[in-house]
């Protein structure tokens, strides 16, 4: 073979060889990092990955641990206590609210109404931050709603009563889910 024959092919040997290593192996990887930061963001999380976690009762502590590691907030995430005598919640986060009040406070509403819409016998959730706390009730968030939150489970309602309204007034949102206001 003669020398123009041999570069060719050595050409398109490299040429192949990198398109394959590109296509499966350098794109998903980069796919896989913007869907995760997706999932980090309440107004563009993806509920429909949570609902698995659906649950009649709060006594597993691995499902509501593994349901925390799914919302928003995650990557803050550190311990978890159930009081199954109350039926509460208690959530620590290792970080202050400083830098990110505004998405902090849009994670305490998705957070606790994707838990009380997949936990059923939930009853309060306790977000503890380093230097902030929300306390949520079922009662309050219900009364917020005007309803059961059994029908938020469908991720499409869910998004249209929960997710799509993120971005309006969400110091009286988050006033009604803590105080009752």
């Amino acid at each position: 073979m003669d020398k123009r024959r041999i570069m060719m092919i050595l050409l398109l040997v490299v040429g192949v060889s990198l398109f394959i290593w590109i296509q499966f192996f350098e794109m998903p990887s980069k796919v896989k990092i913007g869907e995760e930061k997706l999932q980090q963001d309440p107004t563009t999380h993806n509920f429909e990955k949570v609902v698995s976690y659906d649950n009649a009762y709060m006594g597993d502590a691995s499902n509501i641990n593994n349901l925390f590691n799914a919302l928003p907030l995650n990557e803050y995430k550190g311990t978890i206590e159930l009081d199954p005598d109350k039926y509460a919640l208690i959530v620590n986060y290792d970080s202050s609210i400083d830098n990110m009040e505004e998405q902090v406070k849009q994670s305490v509403i998705y957070n606790a109404t994707a838990a009380f819409t997949l936990i059923e016998n939930l009853q309060t959730v306790d977000m503890q931050f380093e230097n902030q706390s929300y306390i949520v009730t079922r009662d309050y968030v219900e009364k917020w709603f005007g309803t059961t939150l059994f029908d938020f489970k469908d991720p499409d309602v869910f998004k249209e009563k929960v997710q799509n309204h993120l971005q309006e007034d969400i110091d009286l949102w988050l006033r009604a889910y803590t105080e009752g206001v």
